[in-house]
């Protein structure tokens, strides 16, 4: 992904690149991080593998592809889960589906 960049840094940046000083024409004011904000991006899920794409220090995720077979014997389970209204079973197949699904406990 490249070089980190500090948020203040471009903020700057930005401000001087339209002809502006930073503090004097326009003030850059912290607010804290907001409720639900994060301090880091997450770019990949926990078990996704990363490829090389060619260019120097780019990655991409490299797509968890399951069987058909998988996805039919999944939605099969939650067809029937879903007509009993089976929190616990449909919950269970989502997990398994969806790696980092982080839904009701079983």
């Amino acid at each position: 992904m490249g070089q980190q960049v500090k948020i203040v840094e471009l903020a700057e940046r930005m401000i001087t690149l339209s002809g502006l000083e930073p503090g004097r024409d326009i003030e850059i004011t912290f607010t804290g991080v907001r409720p639900g904000e994060r301090l880091h991006e997450i770019l990949f899920a926990h078990d996704e593998p990363m490829v090389e794409i060619g260019i120097a220090g780019i990655v991409a995720a490299k797509p968890m592809s399951p069987s058909v077979d998988a996805m039919k014997r999944w939605l099969a389970t939650l067809e029937h889960a879903v007509a009993r209204n089976d929190r616990s079973v449909i919950y269970g197949v989502l997990r398994d589906a969806v790696p980092d699904f982080r839904g009701e406990a079983a």
